[in-house]
């Protein structure tokens, strides 16, 4: 039996990096060799020894204080095409609708070549943050985005995360049976309680509760809802307090708004896992999310999840159970929550357990065969 050759367009492949770099590293990391070929083309590509061969294309760094993001330009690498065509693809697979995506569907069907793609990144709501200040821009945007969305409407398979994406996808014109919920995974031997130090902020007192915030520090992430909650925190009980874990552009405002709050900078692997576990309550105020990976990762860790009521997260709080979603941008509201669940040692130990038992259930080698089967029967049909 020949292995299916598949091409990547990936427009992070640096480890660690953020949501999408890390589904996608799970994915490869369980490619059958003995069924799948694969070769990858990005700007950004991996810092560590990689198994399989990578083309790295030109870019331009993005604007709004995003530089470490890179906007790939493959129409500017003139040897793509030839290396596409000696590769001889039986199926394309790209990460965004950006020039990466447009080129991968292009190539696509003009090779009659089967193409697919996983709804990682929910662009539209990045007008809100970045583009707010230009006249008429909610005007603008929505014809926008539905140019933009083409490439979704084009492919084979869209992989949303979530039923709400699925819907979002379905109101831009995305043909129902062109789109697959696929979820996300979570390792529970990575991620969980057995982690917990608890000398890991040793200028805390044991008895100080930790409500951490774990995201790249960015506009979209809500950092302005962030620092209002603090400040509640700080005023009305100063026995709770905020970890902030990641790196970003908007981390110098958060550390003056927050001079109490605890900055661990950007933590990967195990330093990741035990700050997640030594602390008590997650929050998330971003509704920008498609899924939400470290919401995932909170759970795996046993703990409840405070969150926006919009975005990926809606999917995977169970309203109650594993956590509890609030109004958007609502400080009281998450205030509130937070409170109720460190304050009631009942509730929180039946979240705290829910939480576990839900992030048990979502596997990465089952997600992963899933994706597997689908390039196989999508090769086979075509």
């Amino acid at each position: 039996m020949n292995r299916v050759k598949i091409a990547f367009f990936l427009d992070v492949m640096e480890e660690d990096f953020d949501g999408v770099a890390n589904t996608m590293h799970q994915v490869i990391k369980r490619i059958p060799n003995d069924l799948l070929e694969p070769i990858f083309i990005t700007p950004q590509p991996p810092k560590k020894d990689f198994p399989y061969p990578v083309y790295t294309c030109p870019y331009w760094s993005m604007p709004f204080n995003q530089k470490d993001y890179r906007f790939a330009l493959p129409g500017k690498m003139k040897s793509l095409k030839r290396t596409l065509d000696q590769f001889g693809p039986d199926i394309i697979h790209f990460s965004s609708p950006s020039a990466m995506g447009s080129y991968a569907v292009k190539y696509a069907r003009a090779n009659k070549l089967p193409v697919t793609t996983i709804y990682h990144t929910h662009f539209p709501s990045f007008a809100t943050y970045y583009l707010r200040f230009i006249p008429w821009i909610e005007q603008l945007s929505d014809p926008i985005i539905k140019r933009l969305f083409w490439v979704y409407r084009a492919v084979d398979r869209v992989l949303a995360p979530t039923p709400t994406m699925r819907d979002y996808l379905l109101g831009k014109g995305v043909k129902e049976e062109a789109i697959n919920i696929w979820g996300r995974g979570v390792s529970t031997d990575r991620f969980g309680p057995h982690h917990r130090d608890e000398n890991l902020w040793p200028s805390l007192s044991p008895t100080t509760k930790k409500v951490i915030f774990v995201s790249r520090l960015v506009k979209e992430k809500e950092p302005k809802t962030l620092i209002r909650l603090y400040q509640l925190l700080a005023k009305r009980r100063p026995d709770i307090k905020m970890i902030v874990t990641g790196d970003g552009p908007t981390k110098r405002i958060l550390e003056e708004s927050m001079p109490d709050a605890i900055f661990t900078g950007k933590l990967t692997g195990e330093d990741l896992a035990r700050a997640y576990a030594s602390s008590d309550v997650f929050v998330f105020p971003s509704v920008t999310e498609t899924f939400g990976n470290v919401v995932l990762e909170a759970l795996a860790s046993g703990l409840p999840v405070v969150a926006a009521n919009g975005g990926g997260p809606v999917d995977i709080i169970k309203q109650g159970v594993t956590g509890v979603l609030v109004e958007h941008q609502n400080e009281e509201a998450f205030y509130e929550e937070i409170v109720k669940l460190l304050d009631n040692e009942e509730y929180y130990a039946t979240s705290r357990q829910n939480a576990l038992l839900y992030a048990k259930s979502q596997n990465w080698e089952t997600l992963c065969k899933e994706l597997f089967d689908l390039y196989q029967r999508l090769v086979n049909k075509a």
